[in-house]
């Protein structure tokens, strides 16, 4: 009888035994968790490029003065815009993020023979080379070499696929991030743990991360709108 209260009680107070050890570094466990964390990656970043236009316009149009359009239509630019252009986020993270997702749960799974549990940190270690992954799809996957006739110029080239350093470093950073919330997903759901936390965490920093870009976006169009568009040049007196 006292042995068997000492095993209810360690089963309740691990955080996973060796039977939910098993289950959860499944095959089809990792497969299924980064599935999961790459859906929720396309939808921020369509929520950051949702925020970002909204921001935006909000500082073009309503805070500086854009004398090229009416805040109704703003308003409708505000209301339409941000699906659509969330629907291409969607679309884009699907096309780059894809291969590199399921090549880091394929990593998880081979490693997971020789190390067990522990296999779920490869995925981290793996980065450098999940990066050069991400670039490929996204140079070969995304129209990447899309320009208008207004958009060429005298010294335009040709776009010319392929990777160098600081490609590789952009790279690094938009897939660091998405390595970082697949493992701290899949883990968090590994150990039993709320995955909520990371998901509404990640929710906050892309709201931020949109609002920050709209910011820099606005600024950066003020150029192009005249001191007229500013308030003292509107002011009568």
């Amino acid at each position: 009888m006292l042995s068997l209260q000492s095993e209810v009680k360690r089963r309740c107070c691990e955080p996973w035994g060796p039977e939910q050890n098993e289950a959860s570094m499944s095959k089809s466990a990792v497969f299924l968790a980064y599935g999961k964390s790459l859906i929720w990656i396309a939808l921020f970043a369509a929520v950051i490029c949702g925020v970002m236009i909204i921001v935006h316009t909000l500082f073009v149009d309503f805070i500086h003065g854009n004398p090229n359009r009416t805040q109704v239509n703003a308003l409708f630019m505000m209301a339409i815009f941000p699906p659509l252009v969330g629907a291409v986020a969607i679309a884009g993270s699907f096309l780059v993020f894809t291969f590199p997702q399921f090549f880091q749960a394929a990593l998880i799974v081979a490693f997971g023979r020789l190390f067990g549990n522990r296999a779920r940190f490869v995925a981290l270690l793996a980065l450098p080379l999940t990066t050069i992954l991400t670039w490929y799809c996204y140079d070969y996957l995304t129209p990447t070499d899309v320009n208008l006739a207004i958009n060429v110029g005298p010294e335009w080239t040709p776009y010319q696929h392929g990777i160098s350093l600081p490609r590789y470093m952009k790279t690094l950073g938009f897939q660091a991030s998405a390595t970082l919330f697949s493992f701290l997903y899949f883990d968090t759901g590994f150990r039993g743990g709320f995955q909520k936390r990371i998901i509404f965490s990640t929710l906050a920093i892309a709201i931020v991360l949109g609002g920050i870009w709209g910011r820099v976006t606005a600024q950066q169009q003020y150029q192009f709108l005249g001191d007229q568009s500013s308030p003292q040049s509107r002011d009568p007196g």
